[in-house]
Order: C-alpha cells, then sequence, then structure tokens
C-alpha cells in the first residue's frame, strides 16, 4: 500500500527446550538464546499535533504489547511440546514451563509467536526468530490462517 512503512523491535529471551525423536543433538534437553524481531508494518498516523503523529506504532508501545503477548511467558521457560520425559519433573519442582502443545521448532515458534501478535491487533507484516547466531526462521503474518497456524511436526534445531 501507498505510503505504508515499516518498523522492526528486536528482543531476546532465554529458553530451553528438547525435540524428542531428533535425529541431532537436539533430542537433548538444551537451552538458547533467541532473538526475535518483530517487523510491523503500516500508515504512519497523519492525526497532526498528536503524540503519534508520523509513527506506524510508538516503539515503547510495541515493547510492552510484544512482551505481555509473548516474551513474558517464554522467557527463561521449558518450551514444552507435552511429550518430553523431563517435563514432570520440571512442573513437579515448580519450574517454568510454557507448554505449547506443539514441536518447538524455530519454525513452529515463529508461527506461534507471529499468531499471538495477530490476536494481539498489532499490524504484524513478519516474525523472524533467530536460534543461534547463524540459524532463523521467518513467517510472513499474511501466511498465519486467522485460525492459526498449522505446525510441522517432525524438524529440528541447528546442529552446530
Amino acid at each position: 500500500m501507498l505510503g505504508e512503512v515499516s518498523v522492526c523491535k528486536i528482543f531476546t529471551f532465554d529458553a530451553a527446550h528438547q525435540l524428542i525423536g531428533h535425529k541431532g543433538k537436539c533430542c537433548n534437553v538444551h537451552g538458547h538464546t533467541y532473538k526475535l524481531e518483530v517487523v510491523l508494518k503500516g500508515v504512519p498516523s497523519a492525526l497532526a499535533g498528536q503524540s503519534d503523529e508520523g509513527f506506524v506504532a510508538d516503539f515503547s508501545d510495541i515493547k510492552e504489547m510484544v512482551k505481555q503477548a509473548v516474551v513474558d511467558r517464554l522467557d527463561h521457560a521449558f518450551l514444552a511440546m507435552g511429550n518430553e520425559p523431563v517435563l514432570e519433573t520440571l512442573m513437579a519442582t515448580g519450574s517454568k514451563v510454557a507448554l505449547l502443545s506443539f514441536r518447538t521448532t524455530a519454525e513452529n515458534m515463529s508461527a506461534y509467536i507471529a499468531y499471538e501478535l495477530k490476536k494481539a491487533a498489532l499490524p504484524v507484516y513478519s516474525v523472524k526468530l533467530w536460534e543461534t547466531p547463524t540459524s532463523w526462521a521467518e513467517v510472513l503474518a499474511e501466511d498465519i490462517p486467522d485460525e492459526g497456524p498449522a505446525y510441522r511436526l517432525y524438524g529440528g534445531c541447528d546442529d552446530e
């Protein structure tokens, strides 16, 4: 659309997961420092004299909304599909668990995050989730159906 501008806010969070049945090292419980890039796209506000004039969205508002919608839930949590043998112990000891009910690959996680941000009414264009400094998955929000993403059942994380 004419006049649209993309803005990006970057977040980091730490989390652990385990990919049951994966052929590589990621079949073990392990963690990542994830880097999340959230790109919003829209026409900047034209309300003359208003605080938000010229903004697609205020970066501080983006920060609060993304933290509330996804980052606070995932940060320093075990990201669980629900089939991990360690899950019962983690829950019994009061560890933070984000029970997501899908295989916690970077591909699925980026789709989940894009969907949650769309539900929070952010004008999301794309979500890029870095699992390692050299490996990421990206989802365009327009590719996520209104009823939610179709999660991939197989796949894995970076073996580096």
